[in-house]
């Protein structure tokens, strides 16, 4: 097998190295980046183009990731290659991002990629993903839940990432860097299953080879040119249906088909850097279609809102010491309480709409009011076809389904040391007589 020949047509069919381009490759030291840089080299002879090593040093595995620098550095000086590394605590940056290894590493990895891109003005980046990468990937996928597009595998070329041997499988590299006695460096971590992508790598793919069918990579990875194909024959445009303020038009996405939206829904987290997951997109989809807002905690940091016309992203919650716990406020005063606006005027019953985040007060022009969050045994008078009932605010948070984090995000309004209105869900029922009073319309907005 001719692998340069191979890396050739698959260079040409998908257009990923053209004369002229500068390329930030990714350098570990491992098999794969090895294997990538000899074919660059290679290619060097037939067309003009350069490129860089680019490695960076996460400072988990002690000696041997100092010594993968140390290679990593030799080799591009042996080559007369351009080398950039960096090193970068990984294990902090986990611990204050409250992000796994994995997740930052790569964070890190694409972000000192993007600085060197824009130093050296490159115009692309590649990366040492290989077959085997692809097939791991739609594995952990799949056994994790994703979506179509999830099982899409990883792309030869996107956008300005170009992979470049993700077509050859890890045994043909292993074979032609031996065969050519050319070094590499072995990560000793990629045998251990502690990781369920090393476990699938390790034991479950080797297990069904072996017991059911000694192809099935070939036959996995067919399965993803096929859904690459499907994927490409449905089409459709994120840019086409989202606003300039990053929102979705709920009457808009309710017409699409079943499919579509939860591709258009996948896309959107994409593109807001949210993990996608077939569980998440059939909770998105199942509050389509409630009346009035529901909001879904997409992660630690972001969540989902679904108002009267839009869904949109929006942060999960204040940081601690930014939050105000409760505040006092005059009738005609706009005030800001944390991430919500409220405001008041007098209630003009033929233009004033109501609904649940607005609320009817009879009280003086000069009333003080205040907006707080919920103290333990909180209560709260509602209407109901007996007369006016109590009831307990905990009771009406569990009843109404809502996030106990969201129970002590959710603002409520007090008056003469009554609760008036828990914003967004219900509004007691107070009868208010008292002379020289005023039809005040409250109204709230979270922003």
């Amino acid at each position: 097998m001719d692998l340069f020949k191979n890396f050739l047509e698959f260079n040409k069919k998908y257009k990923l190295i053209e004369e002229n381009d500068i390329i930030v490759v990714g350098f570990s030291g491992g098999p794969d980046s090895v294997f990538l840089a000899e074919m660059l080299l290679k290619l060097q002879t037939m067309i003009n183009f350069q490129f860089c090593l680019v490695h960076i040093n996460h400072m988990l595995r002690g000696e041997d990731a100092e010594a993968d620098e140390l290679f990593s550095y030799e080799y591009a000086n042996r080559n007369n290659i351009q080398f950039f590394h960096k090193r970068i605590n990984i294990t902090e940056l986990a611990k204050t991002s409250r992000k796994t290894f994995e997740e930052v590493g790569r964070d890190e990895r694409y972000s000192f990629f993007k600085n060197i891109y824009t130093e050296i003005g490159a115009n692309k980046i590649a990366t040492a993903h290989n077959k085997d990468d692809q097939i791991e990937t739609f594995l952990f996928k799949l056994i994790r839940g994703t979506s179509l597009q999830g099982l899409e595998g990883i792309n030869a070329n996107k956008s300005n990432i170009i992979r470049p041997i993700s077509e050859f499988y890890k045994d043909d590299i292993l074979n032609y860097l031996n065969k050519n006695k050319i070094q590499y460096k072995i990560d000793k971590t990629n045998f251990e299953n502690d990781y369920t992508r090393n476990s699938i790598r390790l034991d479950l793919i080797p297990f069904i080879e072996k017991r059911y069918n000694s192809k099935f990579k070939d036959k996995i990875f067919s399965l993803i040119e096929e859904i690459r194909e499907n994927n490409l024959q449905n089409v459709l445009s994120l840019k086409d249906y989202i606003s300039e303020d990053n929102k979705i038009k709920l009457n808009v996405l309710l017409n699409l088909s079943s499919f579509n939206i939860k591709k258009l829904l996948s896309d959107f987290l994409n593109k807001n850097k949210i993990s996608v997951s077939r569980a998440k997109i059939q909770e998105i989809e199942n509050i389509l279609t409630k009346q009035g807002m529901k909001k879904i905690d997409l992660n630690s940091d972001f969540r989902l809102v679904k108002d009267y016309e839009n869904i949109y992203i929006e942060n999960n919650t204040l940081k601690e010491f930014d939050k105000i716990s409760e505040m006092n406020f005059k009738v005609f005063e706009n005030i800001k309480f944390n991430n919500f606006y409220i405001s008041s005027k007098i209630y003009d019953a033929k233009t004033d709409k109501l609904d649940e985040f607005n609320v009817i007060l009879n009280i003086p022009l000069d009333a003080e009011l205040k907006l707080r969050y919920r103290y333990a045994g909180d209560k709260i008078s509602l209407f109901s076809p007996k007369g006016t009932i109590t009831k307990k605010i905990k009771e009406i948070f569990i009843n109404e389904k809502i996030s106990k984090d969201r129970r002590d995000e959710t603002p409520i309004l007090v008056y003469d040391d009554q609760i008036i209105w828990i914003v967004g869900l219900k509004k007691a029922n107070i009868l208010n007589n008292k002379k020289h009073t005023q039809q005040i319309l409250f109204s709230v907005k979270e922003v």
